[in-house]
């Protein structure tokens, strides 16, 4: 027998948030909910206690409606005021408001008698802790008197004992995760606690006192000129061609990447060059070439992509706020990009969804060095951004799930790629000069 809805009203959610929150209602099972307007009418009214000018609204509702049910969410405590009213505080666990929702939908349907008198957050506590401390205080299994030693092969001294297999796999893994030179690219700095503001500061730097800030400058230059740029930059000169998306240098990458340590006291030059310098500069490379023995062009993408990792060195742009989500806009090329560790895995782990770099390097379980590194590299492409949008906080990131099922042939095709995102690289750093 199907059973009728229950009908939801909100008090101080945005239009934006009530869409996250409609798609939320209908993955829910096997329970269905119907959005109403009207907080009068409906069964269960939802309030966001952080918005502005709704605690009146929130005082007349529970005044005149005592009978109603009522689901507050905030980022502050909020204490109920009758067994009628549920509190859940943000970013929203989906697990947490599912739960809640069914025995809501249990109380409305008659199933369960609600008990007068709602417990308080610090008598939920107390509970789960003698709960945990009788579980914690049961006899522990009893140990054999002496322990049992592993038998050992003493007719073939070439058996490998089957406790040191996973050491070797372990670290062969470590080696196909380790880029050669990766300092360049994401610095040495360990992680730092979120909540210390003196180890916060420590992972941003000023991308316009760097060498980053003038290509940027040169990129657009070319970008809206539709012409090439020359860029001088004490005493070296780069060409910005954004009608073929290239970038042609007279030094290579070991030059370049000493550039991106030092401050840019001295004002660059910047000159827009007519359409027949086209011609003229093909020559010039050449003449650049044969001196050289080297070719000094990349294409602008992987030019400015390794500007920015040889300026940030595994930080952030000073400026971003660590505690909004980030998102990715769209999939960089990684192929044609300088390889960075887990760049695939954090690629898709935030394209999926936004997150904070905090959250993204937690749940990853890898050095925050790598998240920052590519945060600022897709933004200074372009690519990646925080999230300026209420909704993106609003329920807090889902785990990744683990596929359980796999098969060995998924699981060697799943290595076998990981294989090749390590050891292809653009040849960025060894084409150039050392």
């Amino acid at each position: 027998m199907k059973t009728e809805p229950i009908t939801i009203s909100f008090l101080g959610v945005d239009e934006r948030s009530k869409s996250a929150y409609q798609l939320f209602f209908e993955n829910i099972t096997p329970v269905q909910y119907e959005l109403i307007d009207d907080c009068q009418q409906a069964q269960l009214c939802l309030i966001d206690k952080d918005s502005y000018n709704v605690q009146q609204q929130y005082d007349e509702l529970t005044k005149n409606y005592p009978e109603k049910y009522i689901l507050v969410l905030s980022i502050i405590e909020h204490s109920c005021t009758h067994d009628r009213e549920f509190f859940l505080q943000k970013p929203i666990k989906r697990e947490a408001l599912q739960e809640l929702l069914n025995k809501i939908s249990e109380y409305l349907s008659g199933k369960i008698i609600k008990k007068s008198g709602v417990p308080s957050r610090s008598q939920i506590k107390n509970t789960v802790m003698k709960i945990s401390e009788k579980y914690r205080k049961q006899p522990a299994v009893e140990k054999p008197a002496e322990p049992v030693k592993p038998v050992v092969q003493k007719t073939d001294s070439t058996v490998v004992p089957i406790k040191k297999a996973p050491k070797v796999a372990t670290a062969n893994a470590g080696k196909l995760l380790k880029v050669e030179n990766e300092e360049y690219f994401v610095g040495e700095r360990s992680d730092i606690d979120p909540n210390n503001p003196q180890q916060l500061q420590d992972i941003f730097y000023s991308p316009e006192k760097l060498l980053q800030s003038i290509m940027e400058q040169a990129r657009e230059e070319s970008q809206q000129s539709g012409q090439i740029v020359q860029l001088n930059v004490m005493d070296h000169v780069f060409y910005f061609d954004a009608k073929n998306q290239k970038v042609h240098s007279t030094v290579g990458s070991s030059v370049i990447r000493h550039l991106c340590v030092v401050h840019q006291d001295e004002a660059p030059t910047f000159s827009v060059k007519p359409e027949p310098f086209r011609n003229d500069l093909e020559f010039i490379l050449q003449a650049s070439e044969k001196k050289s023995r080297r070719k000094h062009s990349w294409s602008m993408d992987a030019f400015l992509w390794v500007i920015t990792l040889w300026c940030s060195r595994g930080r952030v742009p000073a400026g971003t706020d660590m505690t909004r989500p980030v998102y990715l806009m769209q999939w960089p090329n990684l192929t044609r990009l300088e390889q960075i560790p887990h760049a695939t895995r954090i690629a898709a782990l935030i394209y999926d969804q936004p997150r904070t770099l905090f959250d993204t390097a937690k749940q990853l379980g890898i050095k925050q060095r790598y998240v920052f590194a590519f945060f600022s590299a897709c933004k200074s492409m372009g690519l990646s951004d925080v999230s300026v949008r209420d909704v993106d906080r609003l329920f807090e990131p889902e785990k990744p799930k683990k596929n359980k099922n796999k098969s060995i042939l998924s699981k060697l095709l799943g290595k076998l790629t990981h294989f090749s995102e390590n050891v292809v690289t653009t040849k960025l750093v060894s084409n150039a000069d050392k």
